[in-house]
């Protein structure tokens, strides 16, 4: 059930809370039961928002969070996807070097995957 994205807005504006609303209404009616939150303090606020409606972390819902900076602090510590944040920086920088380099050598892509860190949220 992918929610509307509210932009910039932050917690206290209808942008962003209306959605949460319907997020915790749909985990509270049985109709989702897993959820990944961006960044971290939105997961870690989105757990706090459930557990005072009772919700239980990882038996009623699990929740993964993505970035990974906070998420193992929680109380119930989230499972996270943890980008390569350093590697993604010197490819980064070793792309932009070779392209100063070489400015007609051919264009490269480049995937740098990132690692599943589970945790008691999601029953890990």
């Amino acid at each position: 059930m992918p929610l509307r994205h509210p932009g910039d807005a932050g917690p206290g504006s209808p942008e962003y809370d209306d959605p949460v609303e319907e997020l915790l209404d749909a985990v509270a009616a049985g109709r989702v039961d897993a959820v990944i939150a961006h960044p971290d303090n939105h997961a870690l606020a989105l757990l706090r928002r459930l557990r005072a409606r009772s919700v239980r972390i990882p038996g009623d819902v699990a929740i993964v969070a993505y970035d990974d900076e906070v998420a193992g602090l929680a109380d119930v510590p989230l499972s996270a996807i943890a980008p390569a944040k350093h590697e993604v920086g010197a490819s980064a920088v070793e792309l932009l070097v070779r392209r100063i380099e070489q400015p007609d050598a051919p264009r490269h892509r480049l995937f740098v995957l990132p690692r599943l860190r589970v945790r008691s949220s999601s029953g890990g």
